[in-house]
């Protein structure tokens, strides 16, 4: 009889603190009705992760007074892209080719060889406008008409000597 009692009082127990944790309808509307009510809210966050999200660049000093260029990364413009292929065994010394072959036809154009997994991708250039991407474009389609398929514009952030 004194184990039944036990074991009943133990079970009215977990009873009254599982009704004790589970919050009623009311309260939980009181909380966001103060949440919404007070119409603030505050974020906290580490000063290193507001440099990293900051999308402005930094002040470049007093480098125009001077006369200086100095070559400024990230700026958005066009690059023509002239290969692009996922293929592990042949992507990346294709990539290198193509780069000579761009390279030795057009040695004023930067060319840059890009892996972003599974993608090897080859672009020529740095243009700041659509138009002047363009042109250099037709001249290479003419260059290379078996790439002409291959190759197209794209979106990229560029290097411009300001």
């Amino acid at each position: 009889m004194k184990k039944i009692l036990t074991i009943a009082v133990w079970m009215l127990c977990i009873a009254v603190s599982a009704v004790a944790q589970e919050p009623a309808e009311n309260e939980a509307r009181d909380i966001v009705a103060r949440i919404n009510a007070t119409g603030n809210v505050e974020v906290k966050q580490p000063a290193a992760l507001g440099e990293r999200l900051c999308t402005e660049p930094a002040a470049q000093g007093d480098a125009g007074e001077t006369g200086e260029h100095k070559a400024t990364h990230g700026k958005v413009g066009y690059r023509i892209q002239v290969f692009d292929d996922n293929n592990p065994r042949t992507a990346r010394a294709e990539a290198q080719s193509r780069k000579h072959m761009v390279e030795s036809r057009f040695p004023h154009l930067r060319t840059y060889v890009q892996f972003n997994s599974p993608y090897w991708r080859v672009k020529a250039g740095d243009f700041r406008s659509r138009s002047e991407a363009e042109a250099v474009l037709e001249e290479m389609c003419d260059a290379f008409p078996h790439l002409r398929g291959h190759m197209r514009l794209v979106r990229d952030h560029i290097n411009v000597a300001d």
